[in-house]
């Protein structure tokens, strides 16, 4: 007389607990692992990429140095200019500059300026791009 009697509704629950049970062992465990190999790589990160954190922005020097090249490479340009109108009658250049800008109704007065300027911050994030940054 020993009929065992299966109940369905207890057969159910004893599955979902052990579904559940399964389920937050294996989320225990893949939580611990991942921040273990977490720390193990950040770590290894952090001395690995030190020098890169530190250089995110250019040090003061770097930026010294850029802002100095970008100026020599403007002032070349510039300088032959001004040879051109240092070897002429210092009066001519005078009046060929006032000219020009009164010629153009002063619109073409900052156009020089706007032109150096251009070539100033091209040249300068040149240099920058060269360095990494």
């Amino acid at each position: 007389m020993s009929e065992t009697i299966w109940n369905v509704w207890k057969m159910t629950t004893f599955g979902l607990l052990l579904v559940g049970a399964t389920a937050l062992v294996t989320t225990l465990v893949m939580t611990y692992r991942a921040e273990h190999d977490d720390l193990k790589q950040t770590g290894a990160a952090s001395h690995a990429n030190a020098s890169a954190r530190k250089a995110s922005a250019p040090s003061q020097l770097e930026v010294a140095a850029c802002q100095a090249y970008a100026q020599q490479r403007t002032e070349d340009k510039t300088m032959a200019v001004s040879k051109d109108i240092a070897s002429g009658d210092p009066s001519d250049a005078g009046v060929g500059a006032a000219g020009g800008a009164i010629a153009g109704g002063g619109i073409d007065a900052g156009r020089g300026a706007a032109a150096h300027d251009a070539q100033y911050l091209a040249a300068y994030r040149s240099c920058i791009r060269q360095k990494g940054y």
